[in-house]
C-alpha cells in the first residue's frame, strides 16, 4: 500500500517536473492558448508513457501543416491582394472616367450657356432689326405711293396747263387769221380772251408750286397781253403773245419731262430700297429662325446635360466611397493576415521549441 502511494507521488513529482520544464522551454508563450495546450499534449503523453519519437513524429507533424497552412495562407492573400488591387484600379479607372466625364459635361454646359447668352442677344437685335426693316419697308412703301400720287397730280398739272396752252394758242392763231386787229372784236371773242386769261391765271398758281421759275416768268407777259386783247386786238401784241405761249409750251413739256425722268429716278430707288428691305427681311427671318432653333437645341441640351451631371456625380460620390469601403476592407484584410502569419509563425516556433525538447529528451 504503502509502495503503490510512492508510486503515484512519484510520477505527480514527474509530471510536474514535466510541465515546469515545458513552460520554461516555452518562455514567453506560456499564456498562449496554443502553447497551452501543447504543454498538455506532451505532457500527458510523457505522464502515460507514450512514446517521445511518436511524438516527436506527431509535432513534426503538426509543424508541417502549420507551414503547409501558412503557405495556403499567403498564397490566398497574393491572390485577394491581386484581386483587390485589380478591383480598386477598375474603381479608380471608374472614378477618372466620372470625373471626366462631369468634367467635359460641366464645360459643355458653360460653352452652352455662353452660346445662349450670346444668342439671346442675338435674337433681340435681329428682332429689332426686324422690326425696323418693317418700318423701313412701311416708309419706303408710303415713300412710293406718295411719289406715284404726287407725280400723277404734277404729271395730270403740266398736260392741263400744256392743254391750256395749245388752246390759247389755237385761239390767237384763229384771232391772227381773221384779222382781228382790223375788226371790232365779237363779244364771244371777248369772252373766250378773258377766260383764256383767268385759265392761264389758275395755272400759274397751281405750277408755282412745281415749274421752274423761269417758265412762271412767261405766264405774266401772256396774261397782260391777253387782257389787253380782251378790249383791242394789236398784231404786234397777239404775235408777242403767241411767241410767249410757244416758249411756254416747250418749257412745259421740258419741266414735264424732267418731272418724269425724276419720277422714274425715284420710282427705281424707292424700289431697289424696297428690294433691299424685302432682301434684309428675308436673311433677317432666316436668321432668326435659325437662331431659334439653336436656342432650343441648346435648352435641351442643357436640360439633358443637368441631368448627366447629375449621374455622374452621383457615381463620382458613389465610386468614392466604394473605394474608400474596398481599401478600408484591404487594410482590415492585410491586419488580418498579418495577425495570422504572426500567430502562424508562433505557432511554429512553440511546435519547433517543443521538438528541441522532445529531442533533448532522447538524447539522455
Amino acid at each position: 500500500m504503502k509502495s503503490a502511494l510512492l508510486v503515484v507521488v512519484l510520477i505527480a513529482c514527474i509530471q510536474a517536473t514535466t510541465v515546469s520544464e515545458l513552460k520554461e522551454r516555452l518562455s514567453g508563450y506560456g499564456d498562449h492558448p496554443f502553447g497551452s495546450s501543447m504543454i498538455n499534449l506532451v505532457s500527458v503523453n510523457m505522464k502515460t508513457g507514450g512514446s517521445l519519437n511518436e511524438l516527436k513524429q506527431l509535432l513534426q507533424q503538426i509543424k508541417d501543416e502549420l507551414i503547409a497552412l501558412t503557405q495556403l495562407q499567403d498564397q490566398e492573400n497574393a491572390t485577394f491582394t491581386r484581386r483587390s488591387q485589380v478591383d480598386l484600379a477598375k474603381l479608380q479607372a471608374t472614378l477618372e472616367q466620372a470625373q471626366q466625364d462631369l468634367d467635359n459635361q460641366r464645360q459643355e454646359q458653360s460653352n452652352l450657356t455662353n452660346e445662349l447668352s450670346t444668342l439671346q442677344t442675338r435674337v433681340k437685335e435681329d428682332q429689332a432689326a426686324l422690326d425696323r426693316n418693317g418700318r423701313g419697308s412701311g416708309d419706303a412703301q408710303g415713300r412710293l405711293d406718295a411719289e406715284n400720287t404726287d407725280f400723277a397730280a404734277k404729271y395730270q398739272d403740266y398736260s392741263d396747263a400744256i392743254l391750256a396752252c395749245k388752246e390759247a394758242q389755237r385761239l390767237l392763231l384763229n384771232l391772227r387769221g381773221e384779222g382781228a386787229s382790223l375788226i371790232q372784236l365779237t363779244q364771244d371773242t371777248k369772252s373766250n380772251l378773258i377766260q383764256t386769261k383767268e385759265n392761264f391765271q389758275k395755272i400759274k398758281e397751281i405750277l408755282e408750286a412745281h415749274t421752274k421759275k423761269s417758265s412762271l416768268t412767261l405766264f405774266q407777259p401772256i396774261i397782260e397781253g391777253l387782257a389787253e386783247m380782251s378790249t383791242k386786238v394789236n398784231p404786234e401784241t397777239l404775235n408777242n403773245v403767241l411767241s410767249l405761249v410757244a416758249r411756254l409750251i416747250t418749257a412745259l413739256q421740258e419741266g414735264q419731262d424732267q418731272l418724269e425722268a425724276n419720277h422714274k429716278t425715284q420710282v427705281e430707288n424707292l424700289t431697289r430700297l424696297g428690294d433691299d428691305l424685302r432682301n434684309e427681311k428675308q436673311t433677317l427671318q432666316v436668321s432668326l429662325a435659325t437662331a431659334n432653333n439653336r436656342l432650343k437645341e441648346i435648352q435641351s441640351r442643357l436640360n439633358e446635360l443637368d441631368g448627366l451631371i447629375n449621374i455622374s456625380n452621383a457615381i463620382v460620390e458613389v465610386t468614392q466611397l466604394n473605394i474608400q469601403d474596398a481599401t478600408r476592407i484591404n487594410e482590415l484584410e492585410d491586419q488580418e493576415y498579418s495577425n495570422q502569419k504572426v500567430s502562424r509563425q508562433t505557432e511554429i516556433d512553440i511546435v519547433d521549441r517543443l521538438i528541441e525538447y522532445i529531442n533533448q529528451k532522447l538524447s539522455e
